[in-house]
């Protein structure tokens, strides 16, 4: 890694359309279809048959593994199919189709959890379903229960949301600080952490200044103000920039004392340990040029894409969809795809702004490294890519480093060559996954 004073120093058009936009809750959809597989971990199991009657956040599917989160009905009505569909980025998997009966009514036995100490609390965040909601998904019970095996001396609140268009989390800052200043005291009085840290950047002054009222008093709890830059969000980025701290290849963030908790999973888990409500819902921006009222909506897990679209005004038929963000989304082509846990926003782009731009010959400007967060070596990985001998390929990927890629995009997007370098960086960890696993299958 590059050591500097800031290691994010790519500006990109903050396109904040939504910072003022109170989410609303979209209209009850028809159906909501849930994907086993909403985190970055093992599928959840179905715990429930095709016919049964399913109430508003009832479980629905259990979690199986350490990286598994469970799965929640986001309405009640009767479930209708249990059979694969297919995600954005071409992932399939299994997912429970739910027809809503409109009452949206609450499981007659749900009810807050009793949480004294650190078991219930972690048991609590388990059962909660929540996931990292910036994007990771990873489940958040998981890297909670770090602190069973490493003295955590941080949490750090992640609260940047540097990609453009997203206001997500900006807006759980603003109209949810309740539940935000709940969760931040929950883990405190449970986890023991003697310091929690929760960062902004500061395109989101009225967000820094709620937070630091509401925390006034507490001199356990410091706001951290970040310049406001991309990827400043980035796990590695946001550790560097607020602790100094490095984590490598390989290594857990926990070993170095300090956990990273999205701002809206801080939220999200005190909201089912004060109610019993896991997460069946989220905040969803829908923005984009070919959006003409963009909002910030509060959406049903499973809701399809299509109805949000549906919700908001629209100025021009779409030439590209995009869950996510601009830098880190996927395009999609069929609408019908669901909102899962993680997705924090849906931008639609009119068909001048979806044109890709033909790539041509690497011209050694050496942008791409020179606004790599991590300092790696853009143009050696790609020549690496090109090695016949797989072998071969494999030893230099892995001595430059690849699986230390953020895949934050830096590198496509400074390229003045318009070269898919991301594209490639993904290939060759999908190429490293595959080799490795089947290296180790081999030596069994």
């Amino acid at each position: 890694m590059i050591f500097k004073k800031n290691i994010s120093s790519l500006h990109v058009p903050h396109n904040k359309n939504t910072a003022g936009s109170v989410p609303v809750p979209v209209s009850a959809p028809r159906e909501v279809v849930l994907p086993m597989n909403m985190q970055s971990g093992h599928e959840a199991v179905p715990v429930v048959n095709v016919g049964d009657h399913v109430y508003l956040g009832q479980l629905i599917a259990k979690e199986e593994g350490r990286a598994s989160s469970p799965v929640h009905a986001s309405v009640s009505g009767t479930v209708t199919e249990i059979a694969p569909i297919r995600l954005a980025g071409d992932r399939e998997v299994l997912a429970i189709r739910i027809e809503n009966d409109g009452k949206m009514e609450r499981h007659p036995d749900m009810k807050a959890p009793v949480v004294t100490n650190l078991d219930e609390f972690l048991e609590a965040v388990r059962n909660s379903g929540v996931v990292g909601l910036g994007g990771a998904a990873f489940p958040v019970w998981a890297k909670l229960d770090a602190v069973r095996n490493n003295e955590i001396e941080t949490i750090l609140v992640n609260g940047a949301e540097c990609e453009p268009y997203i206001t997500s989390d900006h807006r759980m800052m603003l109209d949810r600080s309740d539940l935000v200043v709940r969760g931040v005291n929950l883990m405190k009085e449970h986890m023991k952490v003697p310091r929690v840290v929760i960062a902004i950047e500061n395109n989101k002054q009225d967000a820094i200044d709620k937070m630091k009222e509401l925390f006034r008093d507490d001199p356990a709890v410091e706001i951290y103000p970040l310049e406001t830059v991309y990827p400043q969000g980035a796990k590695q980025v946001l550790l560097y920039n607020v602790t100094g701290k490095v984590v490598k290849g390989g290594q857990r963030m926990a070993s170095l004392g300090v956990l990273i908790i999205n701002v809206s999973s801080v939220a999200k888990l005190a909201e089912y340990i004060e109610t019993g409500m896991p997460l069946v819902d989220r905040i969803v921006t829908v923005d984009g040029s070919a959006v003409k009222e963009p909002k910030n909506l509060i959406v049903p897990i499973g809701t399809p894409i299509r109805h949000l679209l549906n919700e908001v005004e629209m100025k021009a038929e779409p030439g590209k969809i995009l869950i996510g963000g601009p830098m880190l989304g996927h395009a999609i082509t069929e609408l019908d795809s669901p909102v899962i846990k993680a997705t924090n926003a849906i931008l639609a782009f009119e068909e001048k702004d979806s044109i890709d731009l033909e790539a041509s010959s690497c011209i050694r400007c050496g942008r791409c490294m020179a606004n790599c967060p991590v300092g790696l070596n853009v143009v050696g990985i790609e020549r690496a890519m090109a090695k016949k001998d797989e072998d071969e390929r494999a030893a230099a990927l892995t001595k430059l480093g690849l699986k230390q890629c953020i895949e934050c995009a830096c590198c496509s997007y400074v390229c003045p060559a318009h070269r898919p370098i991301l594209a490639r960086n993904l290939e060759g960890k999908e190429f490293l996954k595959k080799y490795n696993a089947a290296k180790k299958e081999g030596g069994k």
